[in-house]
């Protein structure tokens, strides 16, 4: 009987250590390289569609429809140059974007070289 009871003593022992001993929060995988390569990738798509090319406000309505693809395929929001052309348009204050990651790249408009930022957020 007295080596049941050390073996239960025991069991008790082991399972209350584990929980004191253990961590409560795993270790979060560290994915920045996935974010920046999804960014990375999204931005290539865009610039083989060719909607670079003569960038501007006339290009908006073509941009904004393979961003809406993208968000769709992705379920992100993606930004380029803030909110001018997004498939995330918020309504308000208190629908601020996050953005996950940013790149900046160069683009010709008007014939002349700018630097835009593309992000990818929530």
């Amino acid at each position: 009987m007295q080596s049941l009871e050390a073996m239960l003593s025991l069991i008790v022992l082991v399972w209350c250590a584990s929980l004191l001993l253990a961590p409560l929060e795993g270790q979060r995988t560290d994915d920045s390289l996935y974010r920046l390569q999804l960014v990375s990738d999204a931005w290539r798509v865009l610039y083989l569609r060719g909607d670079f090319q003569d960038f501007g406000d006339a290009k908006q309505a073509q941009i904004d429809g393979d961003l809406e693809t993208l968000g769709y395929e992705t379920a992100l929001c993606f930004f380029l140059e803030g909110t001018r052309f997004t498939n995330c348009r918020g309504g308000g204050q208190d629908q601020k974007h996050e953005p996950l990651v940013s790149l900046h790249r160069t683009v010709v408009e008007d014939g002349l070289p700018k630097e835009v930022m593309f992000s990818v957020g929530k």
